[in-house]
């Protein structure tokens, strides 16, 4: 109960939280979150060594306990936010059984709630209130929903995809079961989402826990480190690269060049932030031993269990990216995850591939909330896409393309030119993002000369055209 605790302390005024977080140079939320966020190591801790070992049977109890003493200490009596979707969510099941009715249900209910919520606390800043674990439910009930509607298609014989497979659940969770999963400690606030399935997996020892321990922990300790190496990084950074410097007239006075390095920057160590925040929690996760993920070979050849099952970031393929693929490969795996499952697939029924993507990026700036800048954001991310993908579909046809990645010299300087690439227009398109407001990101897009959509916005039309006829010139076979 050391949110309580921290809580009474901060009741009496003799917390050293408000200190603390003024001595890093945060808000007292802010650091009040990271404290949580860090507390899930410790929480797993004694699950293994007391809970797992003397009372087998209070699993969701003990995450139901230190998970809500986490929301308490964090967001006070509004933690009662938290809890309707999910009473909501049992009682229609129970009522309408665990078909496409409830998913629907729970689709809207769970949006409708969030935005909602955003309506009645979002503001202009970075806003940490019950909305942040609550946007982390919306998804998590939405896919219980669904899996809960495969697993009744399943029953009836109907064929599902691989993946649909593996999270279908052929039986509805108990209130006990589906508040431990809601308020598991590790997960409650920032993520990562997870599967029913593979919470039931993990608490009814399915889970390799006892043989792998050393395993485990030493990949936690590990992942630890690097949360805590990023978290540096971030504050380092941001003393550095500043949204409120760019905002300023005195930005205007730099070379065009300087302002779209800068904004690039900037938006690297801003999303060590998030980085930071998901290697904690992968760490916690870890130690729990909810991030089993089967089995694979050593480079010696021999069997080995992985625990990159709640794996958030992929920090090699984040770090060497050379096209925005990359950083939705890497970036926020378990949400993408979500999208391109429950939303992207569900959408087949459009017919359009491109039509299926516009939506689900929709979906996802709403569930982010209803300011302009998160809709920009992926309006850009959109726009980004469409055009690398047509253009390397148009490059790799061509043997110029081959020939230059295959010479040692050509090769360093393609990806120095790809890596500025990417920085650059991360930084571009991560602005309304952070921002939120019209009217500040705009000021930002103009100091920039509105680049990216100069570089974007004309590919179907005019770019395009362009290379297919370059490419007749150099390809191996013509370009259709």
């Amino acid at each position: 109960m050391w949110g309580f605790f921290l809580g009474v302390l901060g009741w009496v005024g003799l917390s050293p939280v408000p200190f603390l977080a003024n001595l890093i140079g945060t808000t007292e939320p802010a650091f009040k979150l990271l404290i949580s966020i860090i507390m899930g190591y410790p929480i797993a801790i004694v699950y293994h060594k007391i809970i797992r070992k003397k009372y087998d049977g209070y699993h969701n109890i003990y995450f139901i306990i230190t998970g809500l003493d986490m929301a308490y200490y964090n967001f006070g009596y509004t933690l009662y936010h938290n809890l309707i979707p999910a009473l909501v969510m049992y009682g229609t099941t129970k009522v309408l059984g665990p078909g496409k009715e409830n998913a629907i249900v729970t689709f809207a209910f769970n949006m409708g709630y969030l935005l909602i919520g955003y309506a009645l606390t979002e503001s202009e800043e970075y806003d940490i209130t019950w909305t942040m674990p609550h946007c982390v439910l919306t998804l998590k009930l939405i896919a219980l929903a669904f899996d809960l509607w495969d697993g009744a298609k399943m029953l009836k014989g109907e064929e599902l995809s691989e993946n649909n497979k593996k999270t279908a659940l052929e039986k509805s969770p108990t209130l006990t079961e589906l508040i431990g999963f809601i308020y598991f400690p590790a997960c409650f606030l920032v993520g990562p989402i997870f599967s029913f399935k593979r919470y039931t997996d993990f608490i009814n020892g399915k889970y390799p826990l006892e043989k792998d321990e050393s395993v485990y922990e030493s990949q936690a300790i590990t992942r630890l480190v690097q949360g805590m190496l990023y978290l540096i990084a971030f504050q380092v950074g941001v003393s550095v690269f500043s949204m409120q410097y760019m905002l300023s007239d005195e930005f205007l006075e730099n070379s065009i060049f300087y302002r779209h390095i800068y904004c690039g920057l900037w938006a690297h160590f801003a999303l060590y932030k998030y980085i930071s925040c998901w290697l904690l929690t992968e760490a916690s996760c870890i130690r729990f031993g909810l991030s089993y993920n089967g089995v694979a070979k050593t480079p010696e050849g021999q069997l080995e269990s992985k625990w990159d099952g709640c794996n958030n970031i992929k920090l090699l393929r984040f770090e060497s990216a050379t096209k925005f693929q990359h950083y939705i490969d890497s970036f926020n795996c378990n949400t993408n995850h979500f999208a391109a499952e429950y939303i992207y697939k569900r959408l087949k029924f459009l017919g359009n591939r491109n039509l299926s993507q516009f939506f689900t990026l929709f979906f996802l700036a709403l569930w982010h909330g209803t300011r302009s800048g998160y809709y920009m954001t992926f309006l850009n991310e959109f726009l980004i896409i469409f055009m690398e993908k047509g253009l390397e579909s148009i490059l790799t046809k061509t043997e110029l393309y081959h020939k230059m990645w295959s010479n040692n010299v050509a090769k360093y300087v393609l990806y120095a030119i790809l890596k500025t690439y990417t920085i650059v227009f991360m930084g571009w398109s991560l602005v309304p993002f952070d921002v939120k407001v019209f009217s500040k990101w705009w000021s930002i897009y103009a100091s920039l000369y509105f680049s990216g959509y100069l570089l974007f916005v004309p590919w179907g039309f005019l770019y395009k055209p362009m290379m297919i006829k370059l490419a007749k010139y150099l390809s191996r076979e013509k370009v259709q």
